[in-house]
């Protein structure tokens, strides 16, 4: 029985759940793609509307486009600058998790929790960075990517960084996963996976478990 008379049923365990820090640095740069406008309500949505709908596009009318694209893709909090979403982290545990552990993401999913929602990302340049204009006017900052769509192929361009950096603290329940076996996803799950888009080419990275 717990403090409030409810059976354990941990045949005698103690549930305890303990915290380490994973801290990302990557090794090949990171390509971000926020998919904000997929909301039609979205701001970016409503300011390339008109400009999607024009059957004659001037070449102003080509770089609005590629500018608004640039900034809706980004994860950018007016605090943190640009953040990595912590879920990232959560779903490169709950993939890797079985492959290596034999642990169902089921439950990884009730005994992992990554703290917070956003990481804030140390990347190279960023002191050149005070504001979101400073990354959609940048071309260092640019990645364009040549996609085929239906009959025709299209220039896409996305945000990415180089030499980049963030870390996360990660709480789980050791009587499901011990730190070992959390280390090894984690270091894994990193380096072959990675974040981001453009995966695995993109986005990989070295963990180091605190």
């Amino acid at each position: 029985m717990d403090v409030f008379g409810i059976e354990n049923n941990t045949k005698g365990h103690i549930m305890a759940i303990k915290t380490l820090t994973a801290k990302f640095s990557g090794i090949a740069p990171l390509v971000q793609n926020n998919p904000q406008t997929v909301d039609p309500f979205n701001a970016y949505s409503k300011l390339k509307k008109p400009l999607v709908k024009k059957r004659s596009k001037t070449d102003e009318d080509l770089m609005a486009l590629r500018n608004i694209d640039i900034e809706s893709r980004l994860f950018y909090d007016e605090k943190l600058g640009v953040y990595v979403p912590t879920r990232w982290v959560m779903a490169l545990i709950a993939k890797n998790a079985y492959e290596l552990t034999r642990i169902s993401k089921a439950k990884i999913r009730g005994a992992v929790f990554v703290v917070g929602e956003k990481s804030k990302l140390t990347y190279d340049g960023m002191d050149t960075v005070k504001k979101i204009d400073d990354i959609v006017k940048n071309e260092r900052f640019h990645y364009i990517r040549i996609t085929p769509q239906r009959s025709e192929r299209l220039a896409k361009i996305f945000p990415i960084f180089h030499k980049w950096r963030f870390e996360v603290e990660i709480e789980y329940e050791d009587k499901i996963i011990n730190k070992s076996d959390m280390k090894r996803i984690l270091e894994y799950g990193a380096k072959y996976g990675g974040f981001g888009d453009w995966r695995p080419g993109m986005g990989r990275a070295l963990c180091e478990v605190a």
